[in-house]
């Protein structure tokens, strides 16, 4: 993957990240450092916590954002 493609997706999940509170970033990194990946580390409310969290990053808006550089990546490839 060209290094401008890994920039743009690097610059677009941080405009999603920026869209959380300060306290709402530091809650959620500190719920997946305690996770460590594995959701059955948490409780059932620090799940919900997690879930809240995501919520507001708007992944489905990631999703849609992040879609025309897997694109432009995949050309590039088939190219090759």
């Amino acid at each position: 993957m060209p290094w401008l493609m890994v920039l743009e997706l690097a610059v677009t999940l941080r405009k999603h990240w920026r869209r959380l509170e300060p306290a709402d970033r530091m809650r959620l990194a500190e719920l997946v450092r305690k996770s460590q990946g594995r959701p059955n580390r948490l409780t059932a409310a620090e799940r919900a916590d997690v879930r809240r969290l995501v919520a507001k990053l708007e992944p489905g808006q990631i999703a849609r954002s992040v879609v025309p550089i897997g694109r432009r990546a995949a050309r590039g490839r088939r190219g090759r």
